[in-house]
């Protein structure tokens, strides 16, 4: 009996220590648009304007100056596409928003909910009417 017990046993140690790797079947498609990760954005109050990013409920574009936008995914419970007209920042004291800092959406009705800064990426919409020409140009000519 036990000598039919030591190698049922070797068996299951061995299938025990097998381990199988889960990989991702669909892996996250980067925008064109998004560039590097950056640390901070250093504004002293020239922020001007902003946008939510097409199908990403917790991202939203900030633009600073007249050219420099910058995609920020955020975390908690806000939604950036029911703001209503304006967005607010709140820094911990110093004039640049960095990871932690806040956004705070007001949606009109309901109050105030605030989101945290997770990243901060550099964003540039000229890329993807780049790359949408560059396709245009590959795709075949229908024939007549």
């Amino acid at each position: 009996m036990i000598s039919k017990l030591i190698p049922l046993s070797i068996l299951l140690l061995i299938a025990s220590c097998a381990s199988t790797v889960v990989t991702d079947s669909e892996p996250e498609l980067v925008d064109v648009r998004q560039g590097e990760q950056v640390k901070q954005i250093c504004f002293a109050s020239s922020i001007n304007g902003w946008r939510e990013v097409e199908g990403q409920r917790h991202s939203v574009i900030l633009t600073k100056g007249v050219r420099d936008e910058y995609k920020l995914d955020l975390s908690g419970v806000c939604d950036v596409s029911n703001a209503m007209m304006n967005i607010a920042t709140r820094t911990r004291g110093s004039s640049c928003l960095t990871r932690g800092d806040e956004i705070i959406v007001t949606d009109g009705f309901s109050g105030v909910d605030r989101c945290f800064i997770k990243r901060i990426y550099q964003w540039d919409s000229s890329l993807l009417e780049e790359s949408e020409e560059s396709a245009d140009s590959l795709e075949p000519e229908e024939s007549k």
